[in-house]
């Protein structure tokens, strides 16, 4: 049990997942972005206002430390848990869904727009393509042909992964010009963007830095989606069913090597989250 310091919130965690992008700290990263969490408030410092004991809340620890039974987070880092919002869905909000938002925001995806998502079958791409989609945007989401009708249940057109993608994009657009280009892979598709045709200002990567940088784009992720406000609107479309936040597999914070083990070998769709208090 953490000590409370002024400011801080103590949280019992009950539910914390597992990023991809957590997958690196295995082959020598100087981080783990081990950031989700969502519980119960036991304690909080002098100072804090907003949160009490006993409240259902869910966040993100900055200090990359959720994964634990009990963790100590500022208590301007956690919001309210919806009523009726799943444990697991709560605990998976913050790092890929705030970097679906932010890529949605930063190329403002409209009614009758054609918008391409790479990467829709992982955690940033598949939220903001959802997003887009709200919007009344055709989304085109580029993905694991596996995993397409995960897609095409969120009226979301699948475009395979392997092949020509360039020729399926467009085949896909049906000879409509392509407005808007979300990357959530990097690995090119920065570049792929621009052979479509899509401006520079409409174009924007969670990923690849380096090619933003050499073509004036945006890059944006978890930290630009906007804090606590756009978190807590993110919570609330997913606690009324507007937003589909997939849960692939849970596991408790014993199992914790085969809860990495399932992320790594089989890429699942949904989120593989851990339950600390099992």
């Amino acid at each position: 049990m953490p000590e409370v310091s002024p400011g801080q919130a103590i949280v019992r965690v009950q539910a914390s997942c597992i990023n991809p992008g957590a997958l690196s700290a295995l082959h020598g990263a100087p981080y783990t972005p081990i950031r989700d969490l969502a519980g119960v408030v036991m304690s909080v410092g002098d100072g804090v206002q907003d949160v009490r004991a006993g409240d259902e809340v869910l966040g993100w620890s900055q200090e990359w430390s959720a994964h634990a039974e009990y963790v100590a987070v500022p208590a301007t880092q956690l919001i309210a848990k919806p009523l009726g919002l799943p444990w697991d869905v709560a605990g998976s909000l913050f790092v890929t869904p705030m970097a679906g938002l932010a890529g949605f925001n930063a190329v403002e995806p409209a009614a009758g727009e054609v918008v391409v998502v790479s990467g829709a079958t992982g955690g940033v791409g598949f939220t903001a393509a959802q997003l887009a989609r709200r919007t009344g945007a055709t989304v085109l989401g580029i993905g694991n042909p596996a995993k397409a009708g995960h897609l095409r249940a969120h009226d979301i057109i699948p475009v395979p992964f392997d092949g020509d993608i360039a020729e399926a994009v467009r085949n896909a657009a049906d000879g409509r010009k392509i407005d808007a280009f979300i990357d959530a892979v990097g690995s090119g598709y920065v570049r792929l963007a621009l052979d479509l045709g899509v401006p520079p200002e409409r174009i924007t990567t969670a990923v690849d830095y380096q090619a933003a940088k050499e073509h004036g784009i945006a890059a944006k992720g978890t930290m630009d989606a906007g804090g606590l406000p756009a978190l807590r609107m993110l919570a609330g479309l997913a606690a009324a069913g507007d937003l589909d936040i997939p849960i692939a597999a849970t596991y408790p914070l014993a199992e914790v090597k085969a809860a990495y083990t399932t992320l790594a070998e089989h890429r699942p769709f949904g989120r593989v989250v851990l339950h600390p208090q099992e």
